[in-house]
């Protein structure tokens, strides 16, 4: 099982960096528990890089895994209201499937 980000349209903002940052952390723990053989932890690392979200501005495809609050000029959580940009629909759709995927989970 596991969870597929690659292949959305997403655009890189501030409601994508909680996203990152979970990836990031979950990319750092997955490597930790499962370090027996190198190419598992290379197939790990670059299936995590396809997750990725386009910056309109520079026309660039970014990996998750790069997003940055301070590359996107975010002041506060994009989780919280008073973030510097509401969330968009996928993101805010991705929370809820993240949601009932771990509720999901616990009820096995």
């Amino acid at each position: 099982g596991g969870l597929a980000l690659e292949g959305n349209n997403w655009n890189c903002d501030c409601s994508l960096v909680w996203l990152g940052r979970w990836t990031r952390r979950w990319l750092r723990e997955t490597l930790l528990i499962h370090t027996a053989k190198l190419k598992g932890a290379q197939q790990v690392h670059a299936l995590a890089r396809e997750a990725k979200c386009f910056i309109p501005r520079t026309g660039q495809h970014v990996s998750l895994l790069d997003l940055h609050s301070e590359d996107l000029g975010c002041h506060a959580s994009a989780l919280s209201d008073s973030g510097h940009a509401a969330p968009s629909p996928s993101a805010a759709t991705l929370t809820a499937t993240l949601i009932l995927a771990v509720l999901s989970l616990g009820a096995s």
